[in-house]
């Protein structure tokens, strides 16, 4: 069973009544291509995502900054640059550097090496040039020399390229936190306007934290200058499976939890014969239809929460966790302010004015809330937790970006006055101002994936019923009150891997509802071949919509406006040729593919133009909305 897209889809088309409430479609479309082409013109736009990450170091990287320099210590990289002593001839260095440049623009690295060598020892003031022989030795892989080469020169005279080589051999190493050490040197020098600087670093970083999340698969996370990126390693068939997540944090949306119960913590179907049948007509049975749906119907044990039962968990296991990473914070018996927060939950409702407006649950930020406070506790806090506690604490959500305009907050202010009560009422309070609940919200809505068990009881209730059936009344009464497929177990989770895919609304890989670990979760599927080194794309929104509307939900959602290669190749409508830009007279609009039904030409060189240039890769029959 594929899983459905990234659940803000949802909330993008119910969540659009906001600032644009008054205006229609088409206003609001040419309102976001005005932002859009104004925000093209600016030469720095590519920097955004750069300049939104954060360089900031992570809890425990002075120590873990001290382990590296010992490792450097112990296997010589801190050893003294080797070099030879000659009579200082400023002249005749500069000649061999000249000479080293040729060399090294050609390829010829080891020649290039030996005269940049020659250079420095002929001019060692010169410090181009220790720079220029540190980039020939990273070159050619030699890090213990490159780096000899780069702390060769002090500190405080260092150049930025010095800083910049150091980083790259650092990483090279795995030693990532010194290198993030150098190369967030390298950006303060400049004040941040170096752009290969900033985009080593968050490669640094991408390499530190997702490295372990790929190991044994087929991709790689990579941080380009839209931000972080999954791409695959090797060639890739149809079909093929990518990887698979679990999630971070998770909870059953209200609609879903009202029509089928599933566990709060792993999200297992906890559907029984009753709540399918109904009681009424499951009374209304005899004792041996009762006995065939009791046969067929797998077993199902719930275990609700002992102290609020406003919880169920498939076993005791999953209770046991789901206390510990939240619900003892959260469990309105040990804090009554959080009763509001379940009531609300129970009506099985995305929307109420002034409170929610969103299809996944408010459960999810409480949770991540309260799963901050757990691990504060688990530090071992006593009293008020340190500003480093605090963030050690919060560090696992970091990687979780998200944007959106300031001021949403306003239009659902008792759910923050709800949230603001819960968090105030536990042993260590959190502060949950505006801006936390603004930033929570988003940082959910943004990387929020819906996910389900693929098989719920259900399924195996059908399978065993089918299987086991005899002719006779009992048989076909059951099988005549059988109302079809149950509603879906819906999950939102947050997926630290699944999260990293990009946005095209010609996807080329499928993010599938899984087991995973005997749990559900989701495994990524390639859609069709992709070769090694493509990157992968998801979809995020209803990509049935024509691109007008499609770039309006994205760019409202998450901010972007979308040039993917089917972006790029499909027009908005009849009156503007797709290929040239051309307008077409009012009483005459332009001609449509005839196969695809989403571009529009004023001739059939442009149509020609188009389709030789990319149109042919993405033309199709697109099912409509």
């Amino acid at each position: 069973m594929e899983a459905v897209q990234k659940m803000s889809n949802g909330d993008v088309k119910k969540q659009g009544r906001s600032a644009e409430e008054t205006l229609s479609m088409s206003e609001m479309l040419e309102k976001f291509k005005t932002e859009m082409e104004s925000a093209g013109q600016d030469d720095n736009a590519e920097f955004n995502a750069l300049r939104l990450c954060s360089q900031d170091p992570y809890p425990g990287d002075a120590q873990r900054a001290e382990e590296e320099e010992a490792w450097l210590q112990e296997h010589s990289y801190t050893d003294p640059a080797w070099m030879m002593e000659r009579e200082r001839d400023p002249t005749a260095a500069a000649m061999e550097a000249e000479v080293a440049g040729v060399l090294r623009d050609t390829g010829s690295h080891e020649k290039a090496l030996e005269h940049f060598t020659l250079a420095l020892e002929l001019d060692p003031g010169k410090l181009d040039y220790w720079a220029l022989r540190a980039q020939a030795n990273f070159t050619l892989k030699n890090y213990r020399e490159a780096f000899r080469d780069c702390i060769s020169v002090h500190k405080d005279i260092r150049p930025v390229a010095m800083w910049k080589i150091g980083g790259r051999v650092l990483s090279s190493l795995g030693q990532y936190v010194l290198s993030e050490v150098w190369l967030r040197r390298a950006s303060r020098l400049t004040e941040g306007n170096d752009y290969e600087a900033l985009l080593l670093f968050q490669q640094t970083r991408i390499h530190r934290f997702y490295d372990p999340l790929t190991e044994g698969t087929s991709v790689q996370v990579r941080f380009t200058k839209y931000g972080r990126a999954v791409f695959s390693t090797e060639d890739v068939e149809e079909g093929q499976e990518l990887f698979r997540d679990t999630p971070l944090v998770s909870s059953q949306t209200d609609d879903s939890a009202k029509a089928h119960p599933a566990c709060s913590h792993c999200a297992v179907s906890l559907l029984t014969a009753e709540d399918y049948f109904g009681m009424n007509t499951f009374r209304q049975m005899n004792k041996a239809q009762k006995a065939i749906i009791k046969k067929a119907w797998p077993k199902v044990t719930a275990y609700p929460c002992p102290h609020c039962k406003r919880e169920k968990y498939c076993s005791l296991e999953c209770r046991t966790h789901a206390w510990r990473q939240h619900h003892c914070h959260l469990c309105p018996s040990a804090n009554p302010p959080a009763a509001k927060l379940y009531d609300f939950c129970a009506k099985g409702t995305t929307q109420e004015k002034g409170m929610w407006n969103s299809m996944f649950s408010p459960m999810v930020m409480a949770r991540i809330w309260a799963n901050i406070l757990t691990r504060v506790k688990e530090l071992g806090v006593k009293g008020e937790p340190t500003k480093d506690q605090w963030a050690r604490a919060k560090e696992p959500y970091r990687r979780f970006l998200g944007f959106g305009v300031s001021g949403f907050v306003k239009q659902i202010p008792k759910m923050l006055k709800i949230m603001q009560a819960i968090f105030q009422n536990t042993e260590i309070k959190y502060k949950i101002d505006e801006l936390e609940f603004e930033r929570r919200y988003y940082q959910v809505a943004c990387n929020v994936q819906s996910y389900g068990p693929p098989c719920v009881t259900w399924h195996e209730f059908v399978a065993e019923f089918h299987r086991t059936a005899r002719p006779g009344e009992n048989h076909r009464r059951v099988a005549q009150e059988m109302r079809g497929e149950p509603k879906d177990v819906t999950f939102g989770g947050l997926y630290a891997l699944q999260s990293s895919l990009n946005h095209s609304c010609d996807k080329n890989v499928d993010v599938m509802d899984a087991m995973v670990d005997g749990k559900p979760g989701v495994v990524i599927r390639a859609k069709h071949a992709i070769k090694k080194g493509g990157e992968l794309y998801t979809t995020y929104i209803d990509t049935s919509m024509q691109r007008p509307q499609r770039r309006a939900w994205l760019y409202r959602a998450y901010h972007f406006w979308c040039e993917c290669q089917r972006c790029k190749f499909e027009g908005d409508d009849c009156g503007t040729c797709t290929q040239c830009q051309r307008k077409a007279h009012k009483d005459d609009p332009f001609s449509v593919c005839s196969r695809c039904h989403r571009a529009w030409y004023c001739s059939p060189k442009c149509q020609k133009v188009a389709w030789k240039a990319g149109h042919k890769k993405i033309c199709k029959a697109w099912p409509s909305t």
